[in-house]
C-alpha cells in the first residue's frame, strides 16, 4: 500500500500530466492543479516547491512509464527485425491513446525546455534513452547492412520523431505507418 504522502504526490502528478499534455504547461496554473487534484495548497507545496518542480517530476515519471511500456511491447516480439518495427506500432498505439497530441517531451521542451536547465536535461535524457534503445535493437537485428548500425539507428530515430510530430498535425497514424514501411525496406 502506498504511503499517504506518495499517494498525494501521485495525485498531483496525475493531474499535472493530464493538464500539461492537454492544455500546455504555460496554460496550466498551480491553482488549477490544486483544484482538479482536490488537494490543499499546503499539500502541493509540501511535495513540490515550484511549478517547475512539478514539470520536472512529470517529465521524469513520463520517461519511466514510456520506457516501461516500450520495453513491454518490444519484449512480446520474437524476431529481432520485427522488434524494430514494433517500436512504430507502439507509438501508433500511444498516439491513439493520447488523441494524436504528439510527444509529451517535445511539448514540454517547447514550453519550458529553455527556462529550466533541469527540465531540458531530463528531456534530452529521455530522447537519448530512446536512441540508445533503438541502437541496441539495431545491433541485434541482423539487418541488411544497407546502412551502418549507426546510420540505421539515426534513420529510425529521426523517422520516428518526425512521424510522431506529423501524426500530431494530421491527427492520424499515416506518417508513422509510412515511416515503418520505409524502415522495413532497410532492415
Amino acid at each position: 500500500m502506498k504511503q499517504r504522502g506518495q499517494a498525494v504526490a501521485d495525485k498531483i502528478l496525475d493531474t499535472a500530466e493530464r493538464l500539461f499534455y492537454a492544455q500546455g504547461y504555460s496554460n496550466t496554473g498551480i491553482n488549477q492543479v490544486i483544484e482538479e487534484a482536490d488537494i490543499a495548497k499546503a499539500s502541493l507545496y509540501k511535495h513540490f516547491e515550484t511549478k517547475e518542480d512539478i514539470l520536472l517530476a512529470y517529465v521524469q515519471r513520463t520517461h519511466e512509464l514510456w520506457f516501461t511500456r516500450l520495453q513491454a511491447t518490444v519484449s512480446k516480439v520474437e524476431d529481432p527485425k520485427e522488434k524494430l518495427l514494433a517500436i512504430f506500432d507502439h507509438h501508433i498505439e500511444r498516439q491513439k491513446v493520447r488523441g494524436f497530441g504528439g510527444c509529451p517531451f517535445i511539448k514540454a521542451n517547447d514550453e519550458a525546455g529553455t527556462s529550466d536547465p533541469r527540465v531540458l536535461a531530463e528531456i534530452q535524457q529521455a530522447k537519448l534513452h530512446s536512441k540508445k534503445f533503438i541502437r541496441a535493437l539495431v545491433v541485434k537485428s541482423g539487418h541488411k547492412k544497407v546502412l551502418s548500425d549507426q546510420e540505421l539507428t539515426e534513420m529510425i530515430f529521426v523517422a520516428l520523431e518526425g512521424a510522431i510530430a506529423l501524426a500530431s498535425v494530421f491527427k492520424q497514424p499515416g506518417e508513422i505507418q509510412a515511416a515503418k514501411k520505409i524502415i522495413q525496406k532497410l532492415i
